[in-house]
């Protein structure tokens, strides 16, 4: 069967099919015409009915909101018919301009709610925390992932937590939370992997991005499946290609969710998914066999384990026979684990190499609680400073800058104007613009762009602020991760303080060592860059395919004081 066919077939039979069906049958009733208007008809049935389609289902939306006593949401207005400009615009800023900024653009003009409704269909993009907060959480379920994203992502996260709605999800979630918790976190466990990380640091330009993912990796692995070595040459070659398995499987879904909903018929005679997904179950394979091995004897009473040294892997198949089922949740816990903590150290290096205030703040508390860069849960609770730095990290660039939901009924969403209501209809997407909604002036006051420890220290945010930092999600579907990657991030920016050594010591962007056509354009840090790089703060081209990232990589270079 075609990939996608439950979706793809009764779009092509109402979009493709049905329009020249209807014109035959027209024309076979009225006399006959000459076989050139015959062909202009066929030629132009299809916009025709599109427009048409699209007019009525205006208006259909118009009653409904006016029947609900709501208005509508502010609509684009492009160029050309059915917005086919914003939709090209969108297809190429992707790849040409930074994370988001489009939508700030619209923003600028159709305020922080607007519908982009482009080939007729509604697409609704917000930026207003009521919004947010409605969709995530007060109208929770009705805003699901939805069929044609788990159908869009099914090769790659199977049925797991990040491809699942209803019981489904809340199955996974109960079966995973209690290996989130802080209990089965510990920072012993993170230091050795940071120290031999900061040891192999070359003393040339390095792509610290690259980098840090490789150490998230192995941090991941290690906390849901321990120690794991020693099954052949095949085995130790998937090892090595899970970081690029991982992003190329989320490259794939990113342009399947971008195409909409005949990416199917891209793919045609091939499956882009093959070999990330051939990599990324070779290496699961023998883990999840010997996994399987060490319960059996467990129930025999021939191996006795601490529950200490038990993991996340070893709750699954207690908890499950269905090796799919536990190969899903294994690499959607993987995703997650490691894509989201690697940008999240990425941008702590980066803010440290370039506010040189922020850092020197955060070195005097990490020498004053960890002198020996030891820590533990108590150092962690005492670092205020190091928090707030990884705080204004996340608000800033947050590793997943926009989330993406499905009504399945109609909704009404609120503003933060305190005006009406406004009305998205039913089997309507949204997007979540977290990233913006975390730099709106609007929200986060006239310094929003700006790098400020201080706004989360004394008191901390305000509850309208507070409230609309969602770096870690927010409602039923809050990070459970968020343990395990704050004691990352503290126990990393401990050590790389002490393994920086001299106050002279420094990290510098070695933009020079970037790939061709990856630096940020230099006008974006003036001010015919009209905001964009953080109004020209930023000096690297930051990008998203799934997860915030930094276009061709984040290439510092270490200054020794001695130099």
């Amino acid at each position: 069967m075609l990939k996608g066919s439950k979706v793809i077939f009764p779009a092509l039979l109402k979009s493709v099919v049905a329009p020249p069906v209807l014109v035959a049958c027209i024309l076979y009733l009225c006399p006959p015409v000459h076989i050139v208007v015959r062909a202009v008809v066929y030629f132009v049935v299809f916009p025709a009915l599109l427009v048409l389609r699209s007019t009525y289902s205006l208006h259909q939306s118009r009653r409904a909101a006016l029947g609900a006593g709501a208005r509508e949401i502010p609509r684009v207005q492009g160029r050309h018919v059915l917005n086919i400009d914003v939709l090209l615009d969108w297809a190429k800023s992707g790849s040409e301009d930074e994370v988001g900024w489009m939508m700030a653009v619209m923003r600028a003009r159709y305020g922080p709610t607007y519908n982009t409704r482009v080939l007729g269909e509604d697409q609704i993009i917000s930026m207003d925390p009521a919004v947010l907060n409605h969709v995530l959480v007060d109208d929770f379920d009705n805003f699901v992932k939805g069929a044609k994203f788990k159908e869009r992502a099914q090769g790659f996260l199977g049925d797991g937590i990040f491809n699942s709605d209803g019981d489904r999800w809340r199955f996974h979630r109960s079966l995973t939370r209690p290996f989130f918790h802080p209990s089965h976190v510990n920072p012993a466990h993170v230091a050795p992997r940071v120290h031999a990380f900061l040891a192999a640091l070359p003393a040339s330009p390095f792509d610290a991005q690259e980098r840090l993912g490789e150490l998230v990796m192995q941090i991941a692995v290690d906390w849901m499946c321990g120690p794991v070595s020693g099954w052949g040459e095949q085995w130790e070659a998937a090892r090595r290609g899970l970081g690029a398995a991982l992003r190329d499987a989320q490259m794939v879904v990113g342009k399947r969710v971008k195409i909409g909903t005949i990416w199917a018929l891209f793919e045609i005679g091939q499956d882009p998914l093959a070999k990330p997904m051939s990599t990324l179950r070779t290496f699961f394979r023998p883990v999840i066999e010997h996994a399987i091995e060490r319960k059996r004897e467990r129930q025999t009473g021939t191996a006795i384990e601490d529950a200490d040294e038990l993991h996340l892997i070893d709750r699954l198949v207690e908890a499950t026979d269905d090796y799919k089922l536990i190969e899903d949740q294994l690499i959607n816990a993987l995703l997650a684990s490691r894509d989201t903590t690697s940008a999240l150290l990425t941008f702590c290096v980066y803010m440290m190499t370039i506010d040189p205030d922020a850092y020197s703040r955060l070195r005097e508390e990490v020498l004053a609680t960890a002198p020996n860069a030891d820590v533990d849960k108590d150092v962690i609770r005492e670092q205020r400073i190091t928090r707030a730095f990884i705080n204004e990290v996340l608000r800033l660039f947050p590793p997943v800058p926009l989330n993406i939901r499905r009504t399945l009924r109609p909704a009404l969403l609120p503003s933060s104007d305190g005006g009406p209501p406004m009305f998205m209809p039913a089997n309507t997407s949204i997007i979540l613009a977290t990233v913006l909604m975390q730099r709106s002036s609007d929200v986060f006051g006239a310094d929003a762009d700006a790098f400020n420890l201080d706004r989360w220290l004394d008191g901390g945010l305000p509850r309208g602020q507070r409230e609309a930092f969602m770096s870690w999600n927010v409602g039923p579907r809050m990070c459970l991760g968020q343990p395990l990657a704050l004691t990352v991030a503290h126990t990393f920016l401990t050590q790389w303080v002490h393994h920086m050594g001299h106050s002279r010591t420094q990290s510098r962007l070695a933009t020079e060592a970037q790939p061709a056509g990856t630096r940020m354009p230099a006008e974006w840090a003036t001010p015919h860059g009209q905001g964009r790089a953080r109004g020209g703060r930023d000096r690297v081209w930051i990008v998203a395919d799934v997860v915030l990232a930094v276009k061709g990589g984040l290439w510092i270079e270490i200054e020794r004081a001695e130099q």
